[in-house]
Order: C-alpha cells, then sequence, then structure tokens
C-alpha cells in the first residue's frame, strides 16, 4: 500500500503543477511540463510556444513561478530551464489555446476552425478533429465538430499517435470548450500495407547502385606495328575480300520455278525454219489506172426519117 498510495501522490503533484503552469503560461502557448528527480534538486522543463513571453522581463515570471512550486507544491530547490517547441503546428495543446484565443478576440468559430486545419494539415499532419462546445452562436449550447484526413478512436495507434488537446474560452455567452485531437504524419496504422514485387521486363529500370566494368582497352605493342607496316596491301587485299562478299550477299537465290522454266526451254526445239511470208498483192496491179479510158459502147443512132 506505501508504494500505490505514494504513486498517486506523485501523479496528483505533477497533474496540479500541469494545470497551474497551464494556467499562469496561457498567453506564452504553454505546451507540457516534464519533472526530473536529480540530486541537486527537482529539475522543471518547460515547454512553450513564445519563449520570451514565459520568462517575462528580467526573468520575473521564473522567479515567481519558481517560488509557487516550492512553497505550494513542495519541490525541492526547483530548477526551471525553458525550451520552445519546434512544430507547434503538431502540438494538440497549443493549437487548442490558439483557437481559443481566437475565439475570445471576437472571431467566427468556423472560420477560426477551417483557419487550424489548413495549418496543421500543412505542416504534414495524417489528420486532425476540432471539437467546440458550447453557446457558440445562441443561448442553446451544441457541439460544432470538424474533421480533415484520418484520426484513430482507439486501440494502440490512438495512444501512441495521436496528441489531445483541451482549452477553454471565456465569451459574453459563457465558457466554450475546445478540443484538438491530431495524428502525426508519420503514424504507421496495422493495416498499412507495402508490396515489394520482383522487377519485370516492363517494369522500370532501377538502380542498384552496382559500378558497370570498364572496357578493357589493350595497347598495340611496337612489333605489331612494324609487322603492318610491312604489309601496307593488306588493308586493300581485306576491303576486295569484303566487297566480294557483299556482292554475292545481295545476289538473290535463284528460286525453284525459275530453274524449271529453264529446263523446259532446253527441251523445246528450235524452229530454224521461219514462216514463208505470203506474198502481197499488188494493190496498184488490181486498181486500173486513171489513164486507161474504159472503150465506150458506140451507140447506135435512130435516126427519124
Amino acid at each position: 500500500m506505501p508504494t500505490t498510495k505514494d504513486y498517486l501522490l506523485k501523479k496528483y503533484q505533477r497533474n496540479a503543477i500541469d494545470e497551474y503552469l497551464a494556467e499562469e503560461l496561457k498567453n506564452a502557448e504553454y505546451g507540457g511540463v516534464e519533472l526530473r528527480r536529480t540530486p541537486l534538486g527537482d529539475r522543471v522543463i518547460l515547454r512553450v510556444g513564445r519563449v520570451g513571453l514565459a520568462i517575462g522581463g528580467r526573468g520575473r515570471n521564473i522567479h515567481r513561478i519558481t517560488e509557487a512550486l516550492r512553497e505550494q507544491y513542495e519541490l525541492d530547490n526547483p530548477q526551471i530551464e525553458v525550451t520552445e517547441v519546434e512544430n507547434p503546428e503538431l502540438d494538440a495543446r497549443i493549437m487548442a489555446y490558439r483557437l481559443a484565443s481566437s475565439l475570445e478576440r471576437g472571431r467566427h468559430f468556423r472560420r477560426s476552425a477551417h483557419g487550424i486545419i489548413r495549418r496543421i494539415l500543412s505542416v504534414g499532419a495524417k489528420g486532425i478533429e476540432i471539437k467546440i462546445s458550447g453557446k457558440i452562436t445562441s443561448q442553446r449550447a451544441r457541439v460544432e465538430t470538424f474533421r480533415a484526413g484520418f484520426v484513430a478512436k482507439a486501440g494502440d495507434p490512438a495512444e501512441r499517435y495521436v496528441d489531445l488537446g483541451k482549452a477553454t474560452a471565456l465569451i459574453r455567452r459563457g465558457l466554450i470548450g475546445v478540443q484538438v485531437r491530431i495524428m502525426r504524419g508519420d503514424a504507421i496504422l496495422p493495416d498499412d500495407i507495402t508490396i515489394e514485387a520482383e522487377p519485370t521486363s516492363t517494369s522500370m529500370i532501377v538502380d542498384t547502385g552496382i559500378e558497370e566494368e570498364p572496357e578493357i582497352i589493350e595497347e598495340v605493342s611496337e612489333e605489331v606495328i612494324e609487322e603492318l607496316e610491312e604489309f601496307p596491301d593488306i588493308d586493300e587485299e581485306l576491303e576486295k575480300i569484303t566487297e566480294e562478299e557483299s556482292k554475292k550477299k545481295k545476289k538473290k537465290p535463284k528460286d525453284e520455278f525459275e530453274e524449271l522454266e529453264e529446263v523446259d526451254k532446253a527441251s523445246k526445239p528450235k524452229k530454224e525454219d521461219k514462216v514463208e511470208e505470203k506474198p502481197k498483192k499488188d494493190d496498184k496491179a488490181s486498181k486500173p489506172k486513171k489513164e486507161d479510158k474504159v472503150e465506150e459502147k458506140p451507140k447506135e443512132k435512130s435516126k427519124k426519117k
């Protein structure tokens, strides 16, 4: 029992310190606190979005918080260290404070919520969910929810990758509650599948990183050069041989039908005797000459007595 009681007292003390710091450093965009026990005393690490507002002029805020932690929460020689949040857009608590402050300044809740969603998604978050509850526009309370992307609600992904932040905004109609859930972009879900296939002939050429072996060029010795100089006509003979081979390749092989036609021509006897030409009739002989006049028969004239 003493161990359980001691554990519960430490948790209660830590939550009380967290609530106190959240109220004191609200304008500095308080993101969380970390307590560490050291031989020299208790070390308090504050995570804020605006370091200058957290420290205050000449360290006034730090001195006031240090005295409160020593007297009210009984910390042994507290040493406060203030660190700036690297990505405040991925911290749900800081974004909840920003949304609450914009509502207190009188900005419309829909416009404020959509602006926060755009800023968070631009950083690379996988999903976001914002809930605004209370008397938002009238005297009747309701809840408005804004979602974008995917946010896990249960199981191990919700505990490991989802950050929850809450804040309150005080307006004329009453108190407005703001709740922000942010799912980080590096979240690995259990249903994520990666397909690794072997490369095929139609797939893209993948660079394996293996360098190709360079071609080895052998150096020609001086003896070989001298032998080539002794026979200068070798190149011309080689060129002639290559030309002859190319001509042979260009010649088309004879077809079987052409060979058969040549055999038929050889078997047929040659016609030595030519067909005698028929003598042509002289057209001139057949036609009567114009000079020879046709003899006219004497007509007997009947004389009238």
